[in-house]
Parts: structure tokens; sequence; C-alpha cells
């Protein structure tokens, strides 16, 4: 039996599970209470957030539930800016835990919510003197709060390994293989990006695969880091997401289900390496969505991602894509 002292310790943990054959998964709670915790406790260790002090960030997903299981436990007051993908039940959850939780519906001319997110934050922090703005896109204690998962992964898979990690702020992907390289680990980077996001060199738009892609460029995204970079579709991704669940009964979330096809490709196109990849949610959000139906599409499973060689290269009403990025610097595709 493991004793753990609070729901963040247990929360914290993540779970490595053979998938058969090389393919490994990375199974968070919510992974993204991993830099929350790191993140404000840093921050109350160099006094940039005092005793009382309001903890403030955008997020509409894992880092909001994140922040709010950390300041609960901390006793700290929260607020947390998101959008309509909050749906009222994770609205519910978040003010359970003792913060506030803002709703942008007005995008002001962007084709997402972040904008207006972020003005809406500085807002926030120009009222209330004393906040602290976790900052998890810029603030580089994301990537190294794991530091930790990092060393575990390596004790448990080895001194080589393919590491698919879908990206969103770029503090998992490139903290984990940023951490591995530096320890000596032959570790081969794929990233799993969403069309219409523009941390790969595209075009801004919009899109309705949540949890990974961005509007905005985060400072913690280091494109260098990365050996292949994958687009997928909404569509496919929830298909795998299923798909993974019927199989194995991994009940997670849609970024899962992307990383997770992205990850059967790469274990053929790198055979002689174990694979492992992110799962930063389970699935209870996505309970009356992903998982409310189940439409047939055998196409899927036996579908090839397009090899593109430009970011914006690949076909209109493409699922899947993917470049050999070859730790290229984003600056040379604008």
């Amino acid at each position: 039996m493991l004793r753990y002292e609070s729901s963040l310790d247990a929360m914290r943990d993540a779970t490595l599970f053979p998938l058969g054959g090389a393919l490994h998964m990375l199974s968070f709670k919510a992974m993204k209470i991993v830099p929350a915790n790191y993140i404000i406790k840093k921050a109350i260790t160099r006094g940039d957030l005092k005793p009382g002090g309001t903890v403030v960030e955008t997020s509409s997903g894992n880092f909001a539930l994140g922040m709010a299981i950390v300041c609960n436990r901390l006793k700290h007051p929260f607020v947390a800016i998101g959008d309509p993908a909050i749906e009222p039940a994770y609205k519910r959850q978040l003010e359970m835990l003792g913060g506030r939780v803002e709703i942008i519906t007005d995008k002001k001319g962007s084709q997402g919510y972040q904008k207006a997110r972020l003005d809406r934050l500085h807002e926030i922090l120009s009222d209330e003197p004393g906040s602290f703005w976790c900052r998890q896109y810029d603030n580089e204690d994301n990537a190294n709060a794991y530091a930790e998962i990092s060393r575990e992964l390596r004790a448990a898979v080895g001194e080589r390994l393919v590491l698919v990690a879908p990206v969103g702020s770029g503090g998992s992907s490139c903290g984990i293989a940023g951490a591995l390289r530096a320890a000596g680990v032959a570790c081969t980077l794929v990233g799993v990006d969403t069309f219409n996001s523009i941390l790969f060199g595209q075009p801004d738009g919009p899109r309705k695969l949540r949890g990974l892609g961005n509007t905005v460029m985060p400072k913690n995204l280091r494109q260098t880091l990365f050996d292949d970079v994958h687009w997928v579709s909404s569509d496919f991704a929830e298909h795998f997401t299923r798909r993974l669940y019927a199989a194995n009964g991994h009940f997670r979330g849609p970024t899962t289900g992307a990383a997770f096809a992205v990850a059967r490709f790469a274990a053929e196109r790198y055979a002689e390496s174990p694979v492992v990849f992110l799962s930063p949610d389970d699935g209870s959000r996505y309970a009356d969505t992903t998982f409310a139906a189940d439409p047939p599409n055998a196409a899927y499973d036996s579908l090839a991602p397009q090899r593109i060689t430009q970011p914006t290269g690949y076909a209109p009403g493409s699922d899947w894509a993917w470049m050999n990025w070859q730790r290229a610097d984003i600056q040379q595709f604008r």
C-alpha cells in the first residue's frame, strides 16, 4: 500500500505502463500539477509570493487544476483566467478548492482567447498588488520541475529512448528531454502538435483539439530540441483516445490519444529504441465529449501520416502530417 500525506503528493507522481513491445506510456493524473507545485513553492522560497498572496494564471486546462490544488494545500487564494473550454462542472471543481475562475468570452479579434485572457491577467496584477503570476509559458521553473521525472524515467527505461510529447507550453517536452540529454541519455524527442498552432511554424487559426498547440509562442519551447514534429486533427486524436481505452483500459484525455497514435508510428521509425509517450491527464473531463460516442472510422487505424518538408506543406483537410524537424531553429520557417 502506498501512503501519501496529501492528494497533492499522490497526484504529482507519474506511472509508467508497458503497452507491448517497446511502447510505454508515462501517465499522470494531471501533469501540470508538477510544474504548478514547483513554480509556486519556488516563488515562496524566493519571496516572490508572500503569505496570503494571490496566485494567478491564464489556463483552461490542467495548469488551472494544478494551481488550484497547490494553492488549496498552501492556503493561497488563486485566480484562473480561462475561456468557454472550462465546462461548468470543471469550473465548480476549481471554485470548490477556494479560487476564483474568470471566463473570457471575447476574443478581441484574435483566432483564440489567449491574448484576451492575458490582457485580463495584467489587469488583475495591476488591481491586486502582491499577486503572483505563475507565467507557465515563460517561467523556466516549468521545465525545471520535471527533473525528478526524467531521473525516474532514465532509471526505468535506460540510456536510450524516444520521447513522444504533446506540446503546449514546452515545459514537459523540453524539461524532460533536456534533463535526459544533460544526463547523457540518447533521447530522441518527437513533438505532437495540432493544425493551426503557431508552435512549429504554422499560421494561427481555429483549433478544436485542446491541451496542445498554442496561439502564442512560449519562451519555454525550444524547437531546437526536437527531432520530429507531428500535427494531428482533433477527430484523429479522439479516435485513438477511445482506441487506447478499448484496447488497454486506460481512460485518458485526447492529448494522450494524439501522443499514442504518433508513438505507434515512432515505434516503427525508431525500432531500435524504447518509445515512451506522455499522457498528461485522465479522461474525467472528456466523458461527455470524447467518450460520448464511438463513431466507426477504420480508415484512421491504417492512416499513414503525410510527410512534409515545410510546416505549411500539408494537404487541406489533413488529419496527420509529420516533418523530420532535425533540431531546426524555428526562425528558418518564418
